[in-house]
Formats: structure tokens, C-alpha cells, sequence
């Protein structure tokens, strides 16, 4: 799957941790004096049980403490450098050959309707920096949200680089923790949103229930059936009703959130996670035949591609639209947002603009990234 780097490549590598926190995906890609990108190299590292477990924490827990989040953000830095490492001795590639890496960040708090609106990414990109001796660009979506934007979705632009068609209506469909779509239109216009759950509650619920990180295969789900009662409940969220531009994250869709939902009733839990698994799609179906109506193709991208009941209902509730892997395109789903976050440090180095004001809301088009340079 890994492709050979030219002598002289221009390398970037990307780190993605989203909300589904099961641990650190890592690319290494070239990009070519064409402008194209080369997938080379890729890696997954599992955050440890602890680490995990503090993310969650400060990421639902109104009462954060300073010296809580300093250490969480060095140690998210270790994390990141040591993925780094792991990947660069796999792909037999030093440092030195290494432009720049670009790094999300751990989101633990993501609120762009507050008063001020404020979003909060965690892994120090100094000691990042210091640590590998490489270039880091970091603190993508702080520029977006000071020009009035949500500072989210980040993948539209670069969903566009990959995917778009002359003359067709795409729809790139990232399946992280929450689902957001971006629509390529035929007339080469951009637009896109959060969709709401994509596998943040699925995973929480099971976590909660079975002290399992996710549904592998969504057997469990399958083995349930939908509540009509608590989808119905699910579907009388507010936020869903809100007009695009918007973003969303664990913050809302949560277990306290699902709790309230519940509110006390005795489900079987197998049902519970199916029902998730039907809101989930639901929510993405209706809102790609609101805002996508004539699109031809859908693609896939993010973990939740690897759950079979999720894309079989959201194939069925889709009629006329093909469904397509990521892959198709060169890049397997599970790499899209790594692979962004280096194309985004490329860049912001070049001083090319990363977000989409008609996506995010901000006010124009921005250089996005804080470039750490290494010495």
C-alpha cells in the first residue's frame, strides 16, 4: 500500500487524534513540485488506557484544572513525538528529510457559539518540535474562529483536492467521532458542515456498557433493534435543526447528553447501540438530500467506513447515490485526516489559505496553522 518517495522529496508527515480518542494516526506523504500528494508511509498508535481516560475527562468536565491540562498537553506531545519516531524509523526516513509535520492536536473543548467562541487543541507543538527537531505547524482552526468562523470543518479544501469531478455534485463523508460532509459542487463551489454523531456515542455507549473502545463490525448494534421511542427522543435535539455553518463534538453528544435521552427507561443496551447506530445515519442521510440533493457520489472517509450497518443504512437511505471508498481515490479511509493535517502544514508554509469561508463562516479565506520552527 506504501509508495516509494522520490530522492528528493518534499516530506511532510500529518498527525490526527479526533474524538473518537482511540489513539494517533500518522502519515507521511509527499508532496510534488506538481502539486500532487504521495501517500508513503503510515502508522496507528493506541493512546494508553490512562492518557485516554484524561482526555475524557477534561474533555466533559466543566471544573478543569491548569495543572491538569499542562500535563495533558506535554503528554499528548510525548505521545505525538513518539509516533513520529515509530513512523520515521518504519518508513526508513530521518528527521533532517522531514519540511514540516502538521499537527491537530488533541481537541478536548470545541465551542465556537459561545461568548467568546473558543476552541482548545492539546500536545504542546513547542515540545513537539524540540523533541523531533522538525518544523511543526500547528493550531489550525484559531485563525478561522478569530475571523468569526466555527473553525470547523477543516476537511472541505482538501477533500476538494482529492476528490472533486468536473461537472458532478460529490460528497466527502468523514466518519470520525462526529460526521461532517463536504459538497463538491458541479459548479466548483464548496460548502459543508457537521452532520452531528458519526461514532462518538456508539463508542461511549459500549465503553460504558462493555468496557469495549468501539463495535468492531458493528456486531453488537446488529445484534439489537431500533427504539423507535428513544429515536425519537434522539431525533428532538435542537442543534440539529440549527442552519449550517455549524460544528459540534463530544461537548454535546455525549453520555450525560444520551443519559437525559434515556431519562431512566430500561432499554436493552443492544438496542440502545442500535439505535445509535440508526440515528447516526439518519442524521447524515437527511442532511446530505437537504443540501446535496443531485450528488452522484459519495465518499467515504474516517473509521466509522469500517462499520458495515452504519454505511449499509446510510447506502439504503441514499438511493441513486453511489458509495465509494476513499481508497478508490489512493488513500484508504483511515489515513483522509492525517494526511490533511500534513497537505495543511504544506500549506501554511506555502502561505496558501486552508479553510473555506462558506464551510466555516469566517469572514474571508486564511493562511491556516502557527508555524514552530525547529533550529
Amino acid at each position: 500500500m506504501n509508495a516509494k518517495a522520490s530522492a528528493t522529496p518534499d516530506l511532510y508527515i500529518g498527525l490526527m487524534s479526533g474524538t473518537s480518542l482511540d489513539g494517533i494516526d500518522a502519515s507521511l506523504v509527499e508532496i510534488t513540485e506538481n502539486n500532487d500528494l504521495l501517500l508513503v508511509d503510515t502508522l496507528f498508535s493506541l493512546f494508553p488506557k490512562q492518557l485516554r481516560s484524561d482526555i475524557q475527562l477534561v474533555s466533559q468536565k466543566i471544573d478543569d484544572h491548569l495543572h491538569a491540562l499542562a500535563t495533558l498537553d506535554h503528554a499528548l506531545a510525548d505521545c505525538y513525538t513518539g509516533t513520529v519516531n515509530k513512523l520515521l524509523e518504519q518508513a526508513n526516513i530521518d528527521a533532517a528529510q522531514v519540511t514540516a509535520i502538521g499537527c491537530h492536536g488533541q481537541t478536548v473543548r470545541h465551542c465556537p457559539d459561545c461568548n467568546p467562541p473558543y476552541t482548545i487543541q492539546l500536545g504542546s507543538p513547542h515540545r513537539l518540535t524540540i523533541q523531533t527537531g522538525i518544523t511543526t505547524v500547528a493550531d489550525f482552526r484559531q485563525q478561522d474562529i478569530a475571523a468569526g468562523g466555527q473553525g470547523a470543518p477543516l476537511a472541505p479544501r482538501f477533500h476538494k483536492f482529492l476528490f472533486a469531478k468536473p461537472k458532478q455534485t460529490v460528497v466527502a463523508l468523514n466518519l470520525g467521532g462526529i460526521a461532517n460532509i463536504s459538497i463538491l459542487h458541479a459548479d466548483g463551489s464548496i460548502s459543508g458542515f457537521d452532520t452531528g454523531p458519526a461514532n462518538t456515542l456508539m463508542d461511549q455507549w459500549i465503553s460504558s456498557q462493555r468496557d469495549e473502545n468501539y463495535d468492531e463490525d458493528a456486531k453488537w448494534a446488529a445484534s439489537g433493534e431500533v427504539n423507535e421511542q428513544l429515536f425519537d427522543q434522539l431525533l428532538k435535539e435542537p442543534w440539529l435543526f440549527l442552519p449550517p455553518p455549524k460544528s459540534t463534538g463530544p461537548e454535546l453528544f455525549n453520555l450525560d447528553w444520551l443519559k437525559e435521552k434515556i431519562a431512566g427507561l430500561d432499554y436493552p443496551p443492544a438496542d440502545v447501540q442500535r439505535t445509535l447506530c440508526e440515528f447516526s445515519a439518519v442524521t447524515i442521510a437527511t442532511a446530505i438530500r437537504q443540501h446535496a440533493s443531485g450528488a452522484s457520489e459519495l465518499v467515504l472517509c474516517g473509521g466509522g467506513a469500517h462499520n458495515p450497518l452504519l454505511c449499509q443504512r446510510i447506502d439504503e437511505l441514499l438511493p441513486g447515490i453511489e458509495l465509494k471508498s476513499s481508497a478508490a481515490y489512493g488513500i484508504a479511509p483511515d489515513w483522509i485526516e492525517s494526511s490533511m493535517m500534513a497537505w495543511l502544514a504544506h500549506r501554511a508554509l506555502k502561505r496558501l489559505p486552508g479553510n473555506v469561508p462558506a464551510v466555516t463562516g469566517a469572514s474571508h479565506e486564511l493562511v491556516l496553522g502557527t508555524i514552530y520552527p525547529a533550529h
